[in-house]
């Protein structure tokens, strides 16, 4: 499968954050993560697996269908949000199988130029023209610095739908540096991309995710039907965080003040890396 450019006009915000390159893609809408298990390992596994038997099919109506309910047989149909879809189709794509894409895209190889998506559960319209809020929603560089910085699709997935976090530790940073936060910034050095690499995993790693949560997995649509819960500080006699929206978003809880200050410090320093990587470069001009 091929991808966009990285400036595109047809595309809402003009940054095409889907297929990315060759090894950076997200599949977040198809409901990827929305599983019993959403581990790298968990979902690798999954995904080889589709990826090969649809592989050996014949690409008629019937197999495609019968695909479907092989799938949903074989797998857990567990979901944190049972009301987003997850899709059979999605696997992976291009030429080394480097990222997820969609199995039934008429530029699979397998599928010589067909598109298949109107078999899918919304139809290839959706899949042509829907696009999630990020695209709207968080400014160019930000969306630029987190496909640059992005260590694989499954780490890219997982954190390019998080719009509000990804503001907030962004806009974090121009504070600090008492302007408006650049791609240049990030992207011209590997260790600040390395130290911004840091903080967006926190999205994966975070080791204060209340126990009830889904784990990563992030429902993002606008019309706001799993909502986060807010940080309970009260539980633990602390006042509102300073860092309180990427707490909520990271879907924290405390159980003593000291883990609360554990928190805040970790995201101070991953900031303070960035900070000083950006002031280091400028100083060498």
């Amino acid at each position: 499968m091929s991808c966009l450019n990285s400036k595109n006009n047809q595309v809402p915000g003009g940054i095409y954050l889907c297929q990315a390159n060759k090894e950076i893609s997200c599949g977040a809408c198809c409901g990827l993560y929305n599983v019993a298990d959403p581990s790298y390992e968990s979902i690798m596994e999954m995904l080889t697996w589709r990826t090969d038997t649809f592989s050996r099919i014949n690409r008629n109506m019937d197999a495609i269908l019968a695909f479907k309910e092989e799938v949903e047989d074989r797998e857990r149909q567990e979901r944190p949000f049972p009301e987003f879809h997850h899709c059979p189709y999605i696997g992976l794509v291009g030429k080394e199988h480097s990222r997820v894409g969609c199995l039934l895209h008429p530029l699979l190889d397998e599928n010589k130029g067909i598109d298949f998506r109107g078999l899918s559960y919304y139809g290839g319209m959706a899949c042509r023209v829907y696009f999630c809020p990020t695209y709207r929603h968080l400014p160019a560089a930000f969306k630029e610095i987190v496909r640059e910085t992005a260590s694989n699709w499954y780490a890219y997935g997982l954190v390019i739908t998080e719009t509000k976090l990804l503001n907030t530790i962004f806009e974090k940073v121009g504070n600090c540096l008492n302007r408006p936060l650049t791609k240049n910034d990030i992207l011209k050095n590997k260790n600040t991309l390395e130290a911004v690499r840091k903080i967006l995993d926190l999205k994966i790693n975070w080791p204060f995710r209340r126990r009830s949560s889904s784990g990563p997995t992030n429902y993002f649509f606008e019309d706001r039907l799993y909502s986060r819960p807010p940080v309970n500080y009260e539980t633990i006699g602390k006042p509102v965080s300073r860092h309180d929206t990427m707490l909520q978003e990271l879907e924290s809880h405390f159980n003593s003040a000291n883990e609360l200050h554990a928190a805040e410090d970790l995201i101070d320093g991953l900031i303070n890396k960035v900070i000083t990587q950006v002031d280091r470069l400028k100083a060498e001009g």
